[in-house]
Order: C-alpha cells, then structure tokens, then sequence
C-alpha cells in the first residue's frame, strides 16, 4: 500500500455514502408504482393512521376543477399533498373552524409546509363577498376552486367516504393527485398533523 493510500480514508468514504444508498433504496420501496404497491403503503400507513383511510383510494385527476374560471388541472400542478374541504352551501362556522384547524396543522409542519397546500373545493353557488374578504383576510394560502356537485359525488360514490352536501370532511390527497384519507370534525388537529409528518416523512419529495 502506497503512502497516500490510508485505510481510514476509504472508511470514512463508506460511511459517507452507505447512508446515502439506504435513504434513496428507502425511498425507491416506498413508492407506489402500481394498485398493490399503493395497497402495501397505505397497508404500512395504516398501522398509525389517525384519519380514516378512504377505501379505494380514488385520484381526484378525474374530476373537472376550476379557478377563477380557468380549469384547474391537477396533472399540471406541482406534486404536494394537499388537504381538501368540499363545500357545497358556502363556508358556516363549522367550515371555518375546520379551516382554521387545517391552517395551525399546515404551519405546524415547519420545514415541510412547501410540500403540502390547503385546497376548499366549492361546490355550490359562488362564494359572497364577505366570505371570500375572509378568506384573502384569514386564509392567505388557501386556494379556491370550484367543481359540479354531482361529479364530485359520483367520484366518491364507490368510496366508504359517505359524504354529501350536509356532511363536512377534509380530504387527503397524495402527491398523484389520489384521495387516500379523510377527517370529520370529531378528529382533531393532532391527529391530522400526526399522520401528515408520518406521510411526509416516508414519502419522497418530487425533484
């Protein structure tokens, strides 16, 4: 062995780069290329999920969304995961409260907030004016947008979701656009901030 070749460098060389193979086979594992790798993640997620899960998963590509009159193609959005409340008779105080919960879990996150967006779905009547002077006053980040009722009930009409006009939810969606859990306004924040960091930390996050 030559002089410039020592032993505990190559050591300290491994131990750099072993680290780094294990974190990108971690993730390689735990992306869902297809229906059963997705049922082995939620299987895997499901063991400390706070939330229900919606069973099946259904991708939420599918439905016809606007905003500000535009379609709104999740396709050719950034990939996040986003918490979604449908709403279809404006935003009561219950909407708000939910709203206002969804908001301390998304500040919650901290570091990771960038990889999660708050999304209300209306399906009603367009908004009134003092409700959307809320919204641009409380609810910076929220983004508004707009769906048919029907559509959307007809996406959830095979889900365990049991969800109509009369019933507040906040929906999950993965990073492909795929609605995977839901809340009631009987969960708690804690829960969804529990199972957002346990998503995000066993998810990769799109380059």
């Amino acid at each position: 062995m030559s002089d410039g070749q020592k032993p505990g460098g190559k050591l300290q060389l491994w131990l750099i780069i072993l680290p780094l193979i294990l974190v990108f086979a971690g993730a390689y594992l735990l992306v869902p290329r297809d229906e059963a790798e997705k049922a082995r993640l939620l299987d895997l997620l499901g063991t400390s999920n706070k939330g229900e899960l919606l069973v099946p998963a259904t991708p939420i590509l599918d439905l016809d969304v606007y905003h500000d009159g535009a379609p709104w193609r999740w396709s050719e959005l950034k990939p996040k995961w986003r918490m979604i409340i449908p709403v279809a008779s404006g935003c009561d105080q219950a909407c708000r409260d939910l709203l206002y919960i969804s908001r301390q879990v998304h500040i919650r996150l901290d570091k990771k907030t960038h990889r999660v967006e708050r999304v209300l779905l209306n399906l009603g009547a367009p908004l009134d004016q003092e409700t959307r002077e809320f919204f641009a006053r409380e609810h910076i980040y929220l983004k508004l947008v707009s769906a048919d009722i029907e559509a959307f009930k007809a996406l959830l009409a095979s889900t365990n979701a049991d969800w109509d006009e009369h019933k507040l939810r906040l929906f999950l969606a993965d990073q492909r656009g795929d609605l995977m859990m839901y809340y009631t306004p009987e969960h708690e924040g804690a829960h969804m901030l529990a199972d957002l960091r346990h998503l995000l930390k066993y998810s990769p996050e799109p380059k």
